[in-house]
């Protein structure tokens, strides 16, 4: 073949690639993709994988999802709409769903601490976090365009599957993607079990120069902005008792404290959904956070009001819904002053509840412990301690901690902010706290500057002003979805628990948290270890969900192994227990093998020796045609 002859064939090809490269554009210009990942605008679109959106969720979930748009040339703007999702049963209508473009804040320098391959982008670079408001964005040919949608599944919703699409529309073209959502046949919790709190600045940037204090708008714009945190299955909002309790004077001179404000002010969010009111401050520090001598002293203008709040308490019936802050984040010489105005504080509003997020082990008769995340792991028994003993504890994360441990800062994964809420389940924590909902740093903020000034980009804010209210972000909505996360490991939980109890005697056997803790440690192993991986996450939920179900469908098949599922078992050899409990009638099998006893109650047990190389046991159950599969793995290499 002559070299002529070579090269017209390798510029053939060339063209033909070329050419099948332009095609697959032309037919790829709106694509799913996850919902953990942050999609850069130098994303390119996939040649091959999923053209539809595949989603799930409970009745009462957001069920959260993502496509990506890539512009043609000469395409400078893009609208969106959603159809209603439908099958043979009812439709939820495209109400339901909300459709939101991401916005981009370019970022100039990384979270210092944070390992490279713990960032999604180096700096300089452009991370999408608020969305836009509307349902039109402006385009850059060559740039992706992510787009967010969440479906609001209505609460009376048939379980199945829903089918549907989303349309973009851009240059006169029309670019549509299926959308299938499947409904779990169980429901998310009205009643939020996980304590959230995000500090807010109310009304905040944007909004304090259109509403005047206390006037109609203001008690509107709380309402608002309340309803729009419980969405986020937020429970906790923060208020000052230094400006809500109002000092006066009588014709006597006499002091006296007027909480009409509180009362106000608290009556709105508790009308939203809010669970507690968070009220700083009370104490203050005689020196610097880490000066020795420092030492915590009380505001007594603070503690004066303190009576007042209780005999609000009394009157409304909302006792334990408010928390009394000291000092934020006290130190181990500060535990000894810390304890005496605590204990102060019991006696003057015994029905207001200390909270704090703290640097210290030993702080008195405090309520709510808040270590930070990197704390609570260095001294964790002493929290198991604190919980032994009634208190609550939660954890939070602010500018700290940083290395390999989660947090929500802007240049790492959406994975990272959820996995906080597995971290809740893991460890039996009762709630979750961050400093920064909408602190932002000067007038700008969708800039770096604006959620990050001298700290990590993102630790500032997290949901962002607009037009008429607040806006959400990615980060936000991935927050919310952990939280839902977390509620599910709780569904399966309460489902074993009612397992254990109709079974009684013949379940003593039976840890209620076993199993949602083995699918749990799938996602979080400890404090700082976790996949890195969306498709574990997203398979494992479903997981959850497959088995939530489970439990109401016939025949019933409930096995826990002893060791727990993920334990390496050494050679010498490999032995594990398993027991179980069927539906009466039902035969069983473990690997094949008929388990011939089986009781009169629906237990039964048996031990299995597991070659060295074998990692996985199955368990079946069969009755009147129908059947349950279990499946258990066991490593073989640790």
């Amino acid at each position: 073949m002559t070299t002529t002859r070579i090269l017209f064939l390798g510029i053939l090809g060339l063209c033909f690639l070329c050419d099948q490269e332009i095609r697959a554009q032309e037919n790829t210009s709106l694509q799913p993709a996850d919902c953990l990942t942050k999609i850069l605008r130098s994303a390119k679109p996939k040649s091959v994988g999923a053209r539809f959106l595949e989603l799930s969720g409970a009745r009462g979930e957001i069920a959260s999802g993502q496509v990506v748009f890539y512009p043609k040339p000469g395409a400078d703007s893009a609208s969106c709409s959603a159809s209603d999702l439908k099958n043979e049963y009812g439709s939820i209508p495209s109400s339901n769903i909300k459709l939101q473009w991401a916005r981009y804040i370019d970022v100039t320098r990384n979270t210092e601490g944070v390992p490279d391959d713990e960032l999604i982008a180096k700096a300089p670079c452009s991370i999408p976090d608020p969305f836009w408001e509307g349902a039109t964005v402006q385009l850059v040919f060559g740039e992706a365009q992510p787009l967010w949608i969440e479906v609001h599944i209505p609460r009376d919703a048939k379980p199945g599957d829903y089918s549907g699409k989303v349309q973009v529309s851009s240059a006169n073209e029309i670019f549509e993607i299926p959308l299938s959502l499947h409904v779990w046949n169980f429901e998310m919790p009205k009643d939020r079990r996980l304590s959230v709190m995000n500090w807010w600045n109310f009304p905040g940037l944007g909004f304090q120069d259109r509403v005047k204090p206390y006037s109609d708008d203001y008690w509107k714009l709380l309402a608002e902005f309340c309803l729009f945190l419980v969405e986020h299955r937020q429970t906790e909002i923060t208020g000052s008792i230094m400006s809500l309790v109002l000092e006066n004077t009588d014709s006597q001179g006499k002091l006296t404290y007027d909480t009409s404000l509180l009362e106000r002010y608290a009556e709105t969010a508790f009308d939203a959904g809010v669970h507690r009111i968070h009220l700083h401050a009370v104490g203050d520090r005689t020196a610097p956070h880490l000066d020795p001598a420092s030492r915590i002293v009380p505001i007594d203008a603070a503690l004066e009001r303190l009576p007042s709040l209780e005999n609000l308490m009394k009157k409304r019936g909302w006792q334990k819904r408010f928390l009394i802050s000291v000092c934020d984040e006290p130190f181990a010489h500060h535990e000894e002053s810390y304890a005496a105005l605590v204990k102060r504080i019991h006696e003057l509003a015994p029905n207001a509840p200390c909270v704090e997020a703290v640097e210290a082990e030993f702080l008195g008769d405090l309520d709510i412990y808040i270590p930070k995340l990197s704390h609570i792991n260095l001294w964790y028994p002493r929290f198991q301690e604190l919980k032994r003993e009634g208190k609550e504890v939660w954890f939070y994360v602010c500018c700290h901690p940083v290395g390999r441990y989660p947090n929500r800062f802007l240049d790492q994964s959406l994975l990272k902010a959820r996995v906080l809420f597995w971290i809740s389940y893991l460890y039996d924590l009762d709630g979750y706290l961050h400093w920064g909902l909408n602190h932002f740093n000067g007038k700008d903020a969708y800039s770096d500057q604006g959620i990050g000034g001298n700290l990590p980009p993102g630790d500032c804010a997290i949901a962002y002003p607009g037009k008429t209210g607040l806006i959400g972000s990615l980060r936000f909505s991935a927050q919310r979805d952990g939280i839902q996360d977390y509620e599910y490991l709780r569904l399966l939980e309460d489902g074993m628990r009612k397992v254990k109890a109709h079974y009684g005697d013949s379940a003593l056997w039976l840890d209620p948290k076993q199993r949602p803790l083995e699918l749990c440690r799938r996602i979080v192993q400890s404090f700082y270890e976790h996949t890195r991986n969306p498709i574990i996450l997203l398979e494992t939920r479903k997981e959850i969900a497959g088995e939530i179900e489970a439990l109401e469908k016939e025949p019933l098949l409930i096995v826990q192994t002893s060791p727990p599922e993920e334990t390496f078992i050494p050679a010498g050899p490999r032995h594990l227990t398993v027991r179980g409990l069927v539906t009466l009638g039902a035969t069983v099998t473990i690997n094949g093998q008929p388990v011939g006893d089986v009781r009169e109650s629906g237990y039964f047990t048996q031990v299995l020796f597991l070659e060295n190389n074998q990692e996985r046991i199955h368990i079946e159950a069969k009755l009147n045609g129908k059947k349950s599969l279990v499946k258990r793995r066991f490593p073989v290499n640790d």
